[in-house]
């Protein structure tokens, strides 16, 4: 978690992500790069006698656009940043989604930290927040703030598992979190009640196999019911003061993410605390 990226849009939401993003970049020794990005207008039009048409000058908006970002991100940079951690603007123009994979890759990124209001209704199913296709998009894991939140304000993990033994690269990545946040692990398993055939009692035995398996240390487990995962995870991590959410999302796209959704695009979308997500090969 040495390189972190923080797409930014200067909103409220944006510069609490920031915060915990500079806050975290000092504890790893870190920095900061601060993403804003213009989508510069397209102007279509076929010719036809009196259709409307506006004549855009995407070079005096882009000179505009650049003197606002840095004056914005001075002013976001003097009331947050740390005298020793690096921050950086970039400034970047094309759609959202792909500048930011981009950048993941060419400037080998190891953290996405967003701000987000979340989606809900209407807006959830067809438009959804960026946060909520970066975190299906990413390769790299994505951490969702929601409102301010402050590093040392973690004390607890929720994990939520499906208690697969083929998990590594994910377990290792939320040991790394426990470890930065001295926090403890609360192993949660939905158990779709009252579908399930299973008890309580053996999910439990087999999520201490589960930590076992992985080497876990300081960790609890819990098994919560709901009528799907969502609300099982929900129901629980509300319970679950000063804490993150750390999940895998197996990031569903296209059809499959219209007939199937995501667990973890979910959480982010309703849940106040912030979420951190990995996209499971």
């Amino acid at each position: 978690m040495k390189r972190i990226l923080v797409p930014c849009d200067f909103s409220a939401a944006a510069k609490h992500a920031f915060q915990f993003a500079v806050e975290m970049a000092a504890a790893t020794g870190g920095r900061v790069l601060v993403l804003k990005i213009m989508q510069v207008p397209t102007v279509f039009g076929n010719g036809m006698p009196g259709q409307p048409f506006e004549a855009i000058d995407p070079l005096s908006k882009i000179d505009e656009w650049i003197a606002y970002s840095e004056k914005e991100f001075e002013k976001l940079k003097s009331k947050a940043a740390r005298g020793s951690v690096r921050v950086e603007l970039l400034l970047e123009t094309g759609y959202v989604n792909d500048v930011i994979r981009d950048v993941i890759k060419r400037e080998k990124v190891d953290l996405v930290i967003m701000g987000t209001d979340g989606a809900s209704g209407l807006k959830e199913f067809f438009i959804g927040s960026h946060t909520e296709k970066i975190v299906r998009a990413s390769p790299v894991p994505v951490m969702a703030i929601h409102g301010p939140f402050h590093l040392d304000s973690v004390r607890n993990i929720v994990f939520p598992t499906t208690m697969e033994l083929d998990q590594k690269p994910l377990v290792e990545q939320i040991k790394a979190l426990q470890t930065l946040f001295g926090a403890v692990i609360h192993l949660l398993y939905v158990n779709g009640f009252p579908f399930s055939v299973e008890s309580e009692e053996e999910a439990e035995r087999r999520l201490e196999d589960y930590a076992l398996f992985y080497g876990l240390k300081d960790y609890t487990v819990h098994v919560s019911r709901g009528l799907n995962v969502q609300e099982g995870i929900l129901k629980y991590a509300r319970r679950i003061p000063n804490s993150i959410i750390a999940m895998g999302t197996h990031g569903h796209k296209g059809l499959a993410h219209i007939t199937e959704g995501s667990v973890a695009e979910d959480v982010v979308n309703h849940l106040t605390e912030p979420v951190w997500t990995y996209v499971m090969q």
